[in-house]
């Protein structure tokens, strides 16, 4: 088989939802805004009609025509085809409508087990092996971990505080109650290391602390779902979760599972180089009874 066909049946093999993922901080913010409404039910493109589907983004058809030519396909008929053949090999992803109309319990309960075991799967798939390496070393070292995230952001903030504060001092999640970020980022330097986390809806302080970061130089893991947005630019390292709900709520199992590794890589690499904060917390654990 030439080269050349390989490379198109590859490309064709590529999902709607990645081609957008891999252009998405390259868009305008009106393509932007096109791609959220696909990406929110990918489904529809098997449904609906450009002009359709323009009218749902508030943009002119043109514009979506162009759209999909940025992503490499030759109309839009080639991407309802090509949504067509997803929905008759059953990705569930693509059947969100139907999910929500009287669907029994029990399939939906099996479609939300896959889905969750695909998004774990895919979420470990895209690691970078050599991002990973080096974050848990900047975590192990930095003078300070500082972790910032809002909204269901800040849930995965606290996860990553709750694991890295038993093995290591001075992590904090910022902002703390009552206060503002400048009397924290202030005085950062490159000794420390901050975590950023964007997941889906960002709020607009995401992108001005990846900013803020960046101008003082401080090393910056950005972590967020499979379309990172404007801040994954300004970062060190990026490291993206696949998050895509089957129903109503984003998934959180393949953050969850990627907050555990790196806490625990951290933790791995923090003992086997003589580190006794754990010990000493746990012997503090005892003298205070704070735990059964």
């Amino acid at each position: 088989m030439p080269a050349t066909h390989t490379k198109k049946e590859k490309r064709r093999q590529t999902s709607i939802e990645s081609r957008i993922a891999e252009c998405y901080d390259k868009f305008s913010e009106i393509d932007q805004r096109l791609a959220d409404v696909i990406l929110s039910a990918p489904g529809q493109l098997a449904m609906q009609t450009a002009t359709e589907l323009a009218a749902t983004a508030q943009v002119s058809k043109a514009t979506a025509t162009r759209f999909f030519k940025k992503l490499g396909y030759a109309s839009y008929e080639d991407v309802r085809a090509i949504a067509r053949e997803t929905q008759l090999s059953g990705s569930p992803l693509y059947h969100q409508e139907r999910m929500r109309r009287g669907t029994q319990l029990d399939d939906v309960i099996q479609a939300h087990l896959e889905h969750e075991i695909g998004n774990l799967a895919n979420t470990y798939k895209s690691l970078d092996t050599s991002v990973l390496v080096e974050v848990v070393g900047h975590l192990a070292r930095a003078k300070r971990v500082v972790i910032v995230g809002h909204r269901h952001s800040h849930t995965v903030a606290m996860m990553i505080r709750r694991e890295l504060v038993q093995v290591r001092s001075n992590i904090v999640v910022l902002p703390a109650p009552g206060d503002t970020l400048a009397e924290y980022l202030g005085d950062l330097t490159p000794e420390d290391v901050a975590i950023n986390i964007g997941f889906r809806r960002r709020v607009p302080i995401t992108g001005l602390v990846a900013t803020a970061f960046a101008q003082a130089k401080v090393p910056t893991l950005y972590l967020s779902d499979v379309v990172g947005g404007k801040p994954a630019r300004l970062a060190t390292w990026v490291i993206r979760c696949h998050t895509d709900g089957l129903m109503l709520f984003d998934s959180v199992v393949g953050v969850a599972a990627l907050v555990n590794l790196i806490c625990s890589l951290v933790a791995q690499e923090l003992v086997g180089n003589g580190e006794k904060h754990l010990q000493k917390a746990e012997i503090m654990h005892q003298l205070l009874q704070e735990l059964e």
